[in-house]
């Protein structure tokens, strides 16, 4: 049966079910950087096509500058001896030469010919395989491996290939709390919401450490079992990355009390408090750039700048600061409101009070100081 008909990226787990469901098209071309995702797929399409015991004939697997594109081309139209497909997987095809220069032997001479733009592209390895790919039989089964970008993007959307495109990039917070509890249920246990979210906190987006936590937590319980939050917390493992993790988790999601319960913790153990503020710069940096998170994004940056520059220069609390910052980032107030200090007096490093001031000065005060 043929696979996604459609025109663009499909998600993983549409692929997963299709596959599962013995539908299968001819080409898979896992896009992105989430390895936990990729060999997911690729473990259920080597189980759905491949017959147990003929893996020497019907499946192989080759970095893509290990053969020549003739060569693996012929790979992949190879038939299977037994199996229902005969899979290939090629991994890294981002790493291909793109063909702006070719280089070749002649009269013993080594001879370099620049083309045309076109020219280039169908010369260059990457054009010679995307071309032969969109020329494959409906009976192939060849999944491909590269990272995102906008580049590779394009060009497999110029071969006609955008429709075997699965998306893999990072996933956002739903669909990692969709693959946990998807994990969870083939691992023979199930997850609590806030054991989900705790996860979610200690390992960020990276999906290989996710899944290896989670596996952790399965093999230190029965089946069957219901995983809490202070089960995650209990058995992942009590450390200060464990604890750093947590923290900037819930200052990034606006949770300001549990924020400061666990800096009591952060406290208590002693961190240094220069390396909380640096754990939390990375973690705002990464949000920079979101069209939602940027603009709260830049103002905590500024507020940890002027935080770390207090620590360094020896404020007797550093602690009372970072703890006004966690209530701070949570903040709903407005530059009007400050709903911490009724006073209407919020801190000095406040953003929002900052805000105000500049603007009452105008920009000749603010450049003047």
């Amino acid at each position: 049966m043929a696979g996604h008909t459609g025109r663009g990226p499909r998600k993983p787990a549409d692929v997963l079910a299709d596959i599962k469901g013995g539908k299968f098209a001819p080409i898979y071309i896992l896009f992105g950087a989430d390895s936990a995702a990729a060999d997911e797929l690729l473990a259920a399409l080597k189980e759905a096509l491949v017959q147990p015991g003929m893996e020497a004939f019907d499946f192989e697997s080759a970095h893509a500058d290990e053969l020549e594109i003739p060569i693996l081309l012929q790979h992949i139209r190879q038939p299977p001896v037994v199996s229902k497909r005969r899979l290939v997987v090629v991994r890294g095809i981002d790493r291909m030469s793109k063909g702006r220069a070719r280089k070749r032997e002649e009269g013993g001479e080594r001879r370099e010919e620049r083309g045309t733009k076109n020219e280039d592209k169908q010369a260059g390895q990457l054009g010679e395989l995307l071309k032969g790919l969109a020329a494959l039989p409906q009976a192939c089964a060849v999944a491909l491996t590269c990272d995102w970008s906008k580049a590779m993007q394009s060009a497999l959307a110029g071969a006609g290939l955008g429709k075997y495109v699965v998306d893999l990039r990072q996933p956002g917070a739903a669909d990692l709390a969709s693959l946990l509890h998807r994990r969870s249920r083939e691992l023979g246990i199930a997850l609590e919401p806030g054991a989900v979210q705790l996860l979610l906190d200690v390992s960020g987006s990276e999906t290989t450490l996710l899944l290896g936590e989670l596996e952790k937590l399965a093999t230190a319980v029965e089946p069957g079992d219901t995983i809490t939050a202070d089960d995650v917390r209990r058995l992942a493992g009590q450390s200060r990355e464990f604890e750093l993790n947590e923290y900037v988790g819930g200052v990034m999601r606006g949770d300001g009390a549990g924020g400061l319960a666990v800096l009591e913790r952060l406290r208590n153990w002693g961190e240094a408090p220069v390396k909380i503020v640096a754990w939390l710069g990375g973690a705002f940096l990464r949000r920079v750039q979101e069209r939602n998170e940027g603009a709260r994004a830049r103002a905590c940056l500024l507020q940890l700048y002027e935080i770390n520059r207090d620590i360094i220069s020896g404020h007797p609390e550093p602690y009372a600061l970072l703890e006004t910052f966690t209530v701070c980032a949570a903040c709903p107030g407005t530059e009007s409101y400050c709903p911490v200090y009724t006073d209407a007096r919020p801190p000095e490093f406040c953003m929002r009070r900052k805000k105000r001031r500049d603007r009452a000065r105008g920009p000749q005060a603010r450049v003047l100081e």
